[in-house]
């Protein structure tokens, strides 16, 4: 005998996302040239959560040591921070992003956040995004230029839980188009 649950379209999509943090974290995520996408898509509410370590973003993963690292680390909070050079939703859901918070172990200056160190030597960057969508029974994917502004990061695994159900895809340069 199987026993379902009925839990509000919410509180589904939030314990699909629980689950796809979980699994990006398992031990032996952190490798060069691949960083991590989830999406949520939640009612009016997009959610992105990326995780990359810090050598995709700026080369090194380390508190920067020279104003050409310290330069570099500005310029990449600056790119993420427009979350609209980056992500692109439907354009027909009218998104608007947020919010959008920048953290990691490595402590790379006032405008992201630090948090505990993973203790392996490898700093990676945990970026959240937040859209509210005006029309999100529209809102079929995102556009994702991750890779043109960092051409450090070669492939992008997105998770991706939505009304319409779960899926995984590989992003590769040339392909940037996430649907659901």
């Amino acid at each position: 005998m199987k026993i379902h649950f009925l839990l509000p379209a919410g509180t589904a999509l939030a314990c699909a996302l629980a689950s796809l943090h979980t699994a990006a974290h398992e031990p032996g995520a952190h490798v060069h040239g691949v960083a991590e996408l989830r999406i949520v898509v939640d009612g009016s509410q997009l959610q992105l959560s990326l995780e990359s370590p810090l050598d995709n973003l700026l080369g090194f993963e380390h508190e920067p040591r020279t104003d050409v690292q310290r330069t570099t680390v500005r310029q990449m909070a600056r790119t993420l921070r427009d979350a609209g050079s980056v992500f692109t939703p439907t354009a027909a859901a009218q998104c608007h992003a947020t919010t959008v918070r920048l953290a990691s172990s490595a402590a790379l200056g006032e405008s992201i956040e630090t948090s505990a160190a993973d203790g392996d030597g490898h700093a990676d960057l945990d970026a959240d995004f937040s859209w509210t969508c005006d029309h999100p029974q529209a809102l079929t994917g995102v556009d994702v230029d991750l890779m043109r502004h960092f051409p450090g990061l070669r492939r992008l695994k997105v998770q991706v839980a939505a009304p319409s159900g779960q899926r995984a895809v590989d992003l590769v340069p040339g392909r940037r188009s996430v649907a659901w």
